[in-house]
């Protein structure tokens, strides 16, 4: 059952409206459609050009087009809250645009060449594209789309300014205030798309429209999508946005990319590239990085490359010099002697470009691009001239804050064509400072050139110089967090000479840390860092697995991690901290045992973990005697709660501490294991009472079965028993039916735990009333409070002395939502009465009353109305929306529906959705209040489009038009006349207001097209009119001969947005006399189709059938009537509709 409550309000512009008679009104929302549509012509047309201008890598000039070169990079999704664990994305069509359930803010990070504006751009054409191509893409709910570039926005006060100056043409006539209205209106779904974001000149000014947008200052109703690098999230946003992750490239996405734009299906060529992804690992991992990998598949594809790269230096170094021997092999005569030395001069010396790249970087705010005549000047025009012909400098128009109120303000700057190489050749500016005059350094160094945001800069400066290297890592010594960066930086150093060891016991001598997000390269750099160490006898002080530990290998004795990374031979780690919080299994005893052999000098290890369990308890004569020699702490910490210790004298765990700061909250689920419950039960609840430890809350999830008759024990499904905890507090038992005698035995319990001052009930079934006489006495008198959470706006609390339930609680929204369904129990709707009239009475805001299939009719006096269940629901002094759902509702019914209405003082709106109403209304018999009220009565047929009613004259207009912006009708011969009435209404008001007729189905309903082809017939006798917004016709079950053809063909040329005409199921002539056909709809592309013959070739008049008939897309057809065409026709098998080509689908 699907249920609509006003979640998105309309506008505050549209509410200042409300008392405007109805033509202000709608001639106000025709000036905003029009506006909405212009701008949206004007934005589609700046960014088609903007994805079709994509260049892969900087010495392809050939541009190409986003789709084209697109392939789906790796990413993880974490939604709004600390607890939220990742969770993988199989496309960009799954990334959320804040629809219902989901953050209004999302932000995609990655680090550098990971693609987050590449992702951009495909945002963006997929949204021009949505009205072309099928999509699951939430950007079909998207009517407006802003994507704006944040680096070349530097200086720009408004964003309204900024769309206007950057997005549209200059002789545009929308103005500023034109996109403030479209931006503020709350009707018009509008996403923000921000790119570049750490790249963006004013980010760090207080004062930014950036900023005033995520703190919600600014535009609070729009969603908005923002790249960024992952060391450069906004002040503000942690814990309050949703999080996509990219991960990168994995073997398949690098094939994937290979062979659609590389390669061009050329095998051979596919083969040898991606064989040098297997013979070199490390090589493998570097091209994890998308950009990386994309310069090296079309430079090998180019030419032949060492592949034997054993750092991210030594690959860049590679690629850079790959760029210059490109433009020079291209060259269409040989180069002199003069000429090759000066190609070779630029390519070796860069110094004034590589001063300029680290200026940017340390400036205070990173200025990242370059006046064009200045750097040319500073480079020298053949320099300049050289990497620009390269592409390794970019140039780009740029709004100049300077002359923003000019009609023109741009100018052209110049960019390194990535921040990677920005940061490459301002590593070598740095390492020349490293080395002549490492004092004159600024002591803020690290602050300026943050090595979170600028990793490769201390990277590439170590693999560039074994001298600079040392001093970067000293100054990585001065960072907090920076342990995996001096990782990374320390096997930058190919040369085994010099002070390798010394480096290598230096970062051991600290934690490290292998984490799940971290790089498969930063991964393995670390694990080689680890066993280097073990193999050297050089003590690892503590290493920590961040939830990417997966199992312990017996056989091979060895860690496996989710990467399948494996860590062997760690005799000499002393500590070992595996964190799998979000990780589902177990370490057997033999795997725990295994683990503690094979790190012959570790001392202690912990284990936090919310699921994953270790064993109840090891038999001491199964364990080693070497291991209880070696008195080993083995800590088991379970997610916020108590810390365990594992004793080797007995093989029991025993409490070891409780953290301060978290209470003891113990989650027991239906859907937990028999290890986890036992966990739980024996090891957390019933130790924890014989301590003496507080047990702060009790969850029965769905777990909760009885309780014993002699009130000491709960029992759940599982069959486990709970007993009498002396210290829980709070006991919480989630869905679950409680009848009234199981109530009085759980109260039993409850006053044999002495502590408990809360009992909380959630999403369960309870009694509506309880026997008072029934309740303990000790219960009245500890004060304890019985709650019970229905989630739908309120909670209650019991009276202890009428047994009756009373509001205790009013939720931060103050509101309450009910809805009432015709399939509910007598004990829910006997609930949901008694909410709405304590609601009523305690002056509760009723937000929604939905009744889904139970409404009856309206008393007489129109004081109540009448449930199919016989039960009434009164007068709602404070009910704002009544919704009603698949009831047939004639006029005299609608009327008294309007009475009724008209005696609660606060309701806004009537809705009814997917229900039979009248298609005409006496408007004299509307209660004149309503009108004065402002009263909306809506009707949504769930067919694409919501109707209003019009007081005035009684007639239903169009209210507010879906995200897929089309309207699909489907007139079946069995329907009602009142039905069909009600389609022809729909598609002439559609035609009428320019909305789009996706889809017209005409289910055994044709009959004829009229003389002068402007009208269909129906087998009723009604008639539709030339539609000029339909955009497919399906004729089902119907016999057409040739004459009947050709004046269907005629009825279609009048439809001038006509693509597609479908026959199902239809008898159609096996040949069309060409000459008839109408010579528009070819030059129109008009695609004709029969199930049964194939599709229509205008040039000989005969059915085809293609290899496989296209996919024809009805979204209205429902599987009832798919099915029936399936047994009617093909017998239903799968043999059989393959063998007539049957579509596989039938989308909707």
């Amino acid at each position: 059952m699907e249920t609509v409550f006003p979640g998105g309000v309309r506008s505050q512009h549209s509410a200042s409206l409300e008392g405007f008679p109805e033509g202000v009104r709608s001639q106000h929302s025709a000036s905003l459609e029009e506006s909405k549509k212009k701008l949206n012509q004007q934005l589609k047309t700046k960014y088609l050009r903007l994805t079709k201008q994509v260049r892969p890598i900087p010495f392809i000039k050939d541009t190409r087009s986003i789709d084209k070169v697109f392939t789906e990079v790796g990413m993880n999704y974490k939604p709004v809250g600390e607890d939220e664990p990742w969770q993988r994305m199989n496309s960009h069509h799954e990334i959320p645009m804040g629809t219902i359930g989901q953050s209004r803010i999302n932000i995609i990070e990655g680090d550098a060449g990971y693609g987050k504006s590449m992702l951009s751009l495909r945002l963006v054409h997929d949204w021009c594209t949505r009205d072309q191509v099928d999509q699951c893409s939430q950007l079909s709910n998207i009517d407006i789309l802003i994507h704006l570039n944040l680096r070349q926005l530097g200086g720009v006060a408004s964003i309204y300014e900024a769309i206007v100056k950057c997005l549209l043409p200059l002789d545009s006539s929308i103005k500023e205030s034109d996109v403030k209205q479209l931006l503020q209106n709350e009707d018009i779904r509008t996403l923000l798309l921000f790119d570049a974001y750490d790249e963006y000149p004013d980010k760090d000014k207080e004062d930014n429209f950036v900023s005033h947008i995520l703190q919600e200052k600014l535009l609070q109703h729009v969603k908005v999508l923002l790249t960024t690098r992952s060391s450069c999230i906004p002040e503000g946003c942690d814990g309050l946005t949703g999080r996509i992750k990219l991960t990168g490239f994995d073997g398949r996405a690098r094939e994937d990319y290979v062979r659609k734009v590389v390669t061009k299906g050329d095998e051979e060529a596919t083969q040898k590239i991606l064989t040098q992804f297997n013979t070199n690992a490390t090589l493998a991992d570097i091209c994890q990085a998308p950009l990386l990998f994309v310069i090296y598949a079309h430079s090998a594809h180019k030419a032949e490359i060492n592949i034997d790269f054993r750092s991210v230096t030594e690959f860049f170094r590679c690629m850079v010099k790959c760029f210059h021997h490109h433009i020079r092999n291209k060259a269409q005569t040989k180069p002199t002697a003069e000429e090759q030395a000066q190609f070779q001069k630029f390519e070796d010396n860069h110094d004034t470009l590589d001063r300029l790249a680290y200026e940017a970087l340390c400036a205070e705010n990173q200025q990242l691009t370059w006046d064009r005549d200045i750097c040319a000047r500073k480079l020298g025009k053949e320099f300049y001239k050289r990497h620009t012909d390269i592409g390794i400098l970019v140039e780009e128009e740029v709004i100049n804050s300077n002359i923003l109120s000019q009609p023109d303000p741009y100018k052209t700057e110049v960019r390194l064509f990535h921040k990677l190489a920005c940061e490459w050749y301002a590593a070598h500016y740095f390492v020349k400072r490293l080395r002549s005059s490492p004092s004159s350094l600024p002591e803020n160094l690290v602050d300026l050139m943050d090595p979170s945001e600028l990793q490769h800069v201390y990277r590439f400066a170590c693999g560039l110089d074994t001298i600079a290297a040392r001093q970067v890592l000293d100054l990585l010594k001065q960072k907090r967090d920076c342990n995996s960066l001096a990782v990374l930086c320390a096997l930058e150093q190919t040369d085994e000479a010099g002070d390798v060891l010394d480096t290598v016991r230096d970062l051991v001598s600290r934690d490290v840390i292998i984490g799940e997000e971290d790089s498969r390269l930063l991964q393995r750099t670390t694990i080689e860092l680890v066993q280097r160490a073990c193999q050297d006898e050089i003590p690892v002080s503590r290493l920590q697995l961040k939830m990417c530990f997966k199992r312990f290998d017996v056989t091979s004795s060895c860690i496996v991690l989710r990467s399948d990374f494996r860590l062997a031979n760690l005799k000499t780690l002393q500590v070992l901290h595996i964190q799998a919080k979000y990780t589902d299994g177990e370490i057997t005893r033999d795997e725990l045992l295994g683990l503690l052999q094979t790190c012959e000098g570790l001392t202690e290890l912990r284990i936090d973990s919310r699921s994953f369990l270790l064993p109840l308890s090891i038999p001491p004569e199964t364990i080693p005697p070497s291991l209880k020699r070696r008195n080993i702490n083995i800590l088991y910490v379970r997610w916020r709660g108590l810390v365990y210790r594992l004793s080797f004298e007995h093989g029991q765990w025993e409490i070891h501490d409780q953290p301060a700061d978290y209470p003891l909250v113990v989650n027991i689920h239906q859907g937990h294991s028999q290890l986890e419950q036992e966990w739980c039960l024996h090891q957390e609840l019933m130790m924890a009472a014989e301590a003496g430890v507080t047990i702060s809350t009790l969850r029965l999830i769905g777990s909760f079965n009885t309780v014993a008759d002699n009130s000491q024990s709960i029992i759940l499904t599982s069959g486990l028993t709970i007993p009498v905890l002396l210290t829980l507090q709070k006991l919480m038992i989630e869905d679950s039916n409680i009848n009234q005698e199981m109530f009085i035995r759980i109260l039993s319990y409850v006053k044999e735990c002495p502590q408990m001052t809360t009992l909380r009930f959630e999403v369960s079934q309870l009694p509506d009333v309880v026997d008072p006489e029934q309740i303990p006495s000790q219960l009245k008198q500890r004060g304890l409070e019985v709650l019970y959470d229905r989630e739908n706006g309120l909670v209650y609390r019991l009276s202890f002395d009428h047994g009756q339930w009373e509001i205790h609680d009013q939720r931060a929204y103050s509101s309450l939502d009910v809805v009432i369904d015709q399939s509910d129990s007598q004990l829910e709707q006997e609930w949901c009465l008694q909410e709405l009239k304590m609601a009523a009475e305690a002056d509760v805001r009723i937000r929604g009353l939905a009744l889904s299939g139970s409404f009856n009719t309206v008393a007489d006096n129109g004081q109540s109305i009448i449930l199919t269940s016989g039960r009434t629901i009164p007068v709602l002094q404070t009910l704002q929306v009544l919704e009603i759902q698949d009831t047939n509702i004639n006029q005299e019914m609608f009327i008294r529906l309007l009475s009724y209405v008209k005696e609660c003082p606060q309701m806004t709106r009537l809705h009814f959705w997917k229900s039979q109403m009248p298609d005409v209304v006496d408007p004299e018999q509307i209660p004149s209040q309503l009108k004065q009220r402002g009263l909306k009565v809506l009707y949504d047929r769930g067919n694409g489009l919501v109707y209003r009613l019009s007081f005035d004259h009684g007639q239903w207009e169009i209210h507010d038009q879906r995200a897929d912006s089309s309207l699909n009708v489907s007139i079946d011969q069995s329907d009602s006349q009142l039905e069909q009435e009600w389609c022809l209404q729909e598609l002439k008001m559609a035609a009428e207001a320019g909305v789009k007729i996706h889809v017209l189905s005409l289910v055994d309903s044709f009959n004829t097209v009229a003389d002068n082809s402007q009208l269909i017939t129906l087998t009723s006798g009604r008639t539709i009119p030339v539609l000029q917004t339909l955009l497919q016709l399906d004729i089902w079950e119907t016999d057409i001969n040739q004459e009947m053809f050709i004046k269907i063909l005629s009825y279609v040329k009048e439809c001038p947005q006509m693509t597609t005409l479908l026959f199902w199921d239809s008898q159609m002539p096996d040949v069309v006399d060409p000459e008839q056909i109408p010579s528009q709809l070819e030059q129109r592309g008009l695609k004709v189709h029969s199930w049964k013959h194939g599709y229509l070739d205008f040039e000989t008049g005969r059915w085809k059938l293609s290899d496989r008939v296209a996919k024809i897309s009805s979204r209205i057809v429902v599987k009832g009537l798919y099915q029936r065409i399936l047994s009617t026709n093909f017998g239903g098998s799968e043999e059989t509709r393959q063998a007539q080509e049957v579509p596989p689908e039938v989308d909707g």
